[in-house]
This record gives structure tokens, C-alpha cells and sequence, in this order.
């Protein structure tokens, strides 16, 4: 495993285990000008934990399994003005989350609600996200 991937996945691991506290949803906080959250685990499936640098026209962001089975990066486009995106994952080590996540934050009420769409434990509904 290269150095990139080690970094990756051992800082994934970590805010894994400190986001596992109970937090049914995402936040902005903690890390400053990082977007981060999880999706409860549906039956058969780890849970899906994420975290994206802030919200632009291209966001970044990691994807991951709670059982840290695998790890992937998520890029996409984001409307500013509609708040609808779009992102794209590509397993970076494991079997990592795979798909595409559409979606929308409301201009209004900054609420977040988006949908995982790939196979198996990947094909998600993602917990509505406040504000």
C-alpha cells in the first residue's frame, strides 16, 4: 500500500471511530470548513460515513464503510444557485462505496437530502441533513 493510500485510510479510520458516537446525521463542525456525517447501517449492510471539504462547485469527499471494508473518493458538480449535485465514487482501497450520490441542498433551508445509487449495500437512501 502506498504512503497516499495509507494517509487516506488512516485518517478515514479515525474520524470513522469518532464518528460512530451516536450522530445520526451530518454536521459542519469539527474540522473546520468540513462537511461530515453517517448514514445509520441498513439491515445487512455497515453503515456509510462521509466527509467533504466544504460545498462547492466541485466537491470532494471521502466515502466509507463503517466495518472499514473500503474507502472511496467522491467527485462530482454542484448547481450553487439550484443546490442540486451530482457525485461520482471510485474505490480508493477495499470494497469501498461505489455509484453515484444525487441530490439537493435546498437554497432555503440548507436541508440536504440525497440518494446513493450502485450495487449491493451501496444503493442508499442518506439520512436528510439539517443545517
Amino acid at each position: 500500500m502506498n504512503t497516499l493510500k495509507r494517509t487516506v485510510l488512516t485518517s478515514a479510520c479515525c474520524l470513522a471511530l469518532a464518528s460512530v458516537s451516536g450522530v445520526a446525521s451530518a454536521q459542519m463542525g469539527g474540522v473546520s470548513g468540513y462537511y461530515q456525517g453517517y448514514t445509520p447501517a441498513p439491515k445487512g449492510c455497515p453503515s456509510l460515513h462521509y466527509m467533504f471539504r466544504g460545498l462547492s462547485e466541485s466537491p470532494v469527499g471521502y466515502v466509507w464503510f463503517g466495518d472499514s471494508s473500503g474507502i472511496s473518493k467522491a467527485t462530482g458538480t454542484m448547481d450553487l444557485k439550484t443546490g442540486k449535485f451530482q457525485l461520482t465514487l471510485k474505490s480508493l482501497d477495499g470494497n469501498g462505496p461505489n455509484g453515484t450520490v444525487e441530490g439537493v441542498k435546498s437554497p432555503n433551508t440548507g436541508l440536504v437530502t440525497a440518494e446513493l445509487k450502485g450495487t449491493g449495500c451501496s444503493n442508499i437512501q442518506l439520512v436528510p441533513i439539517t443545517p
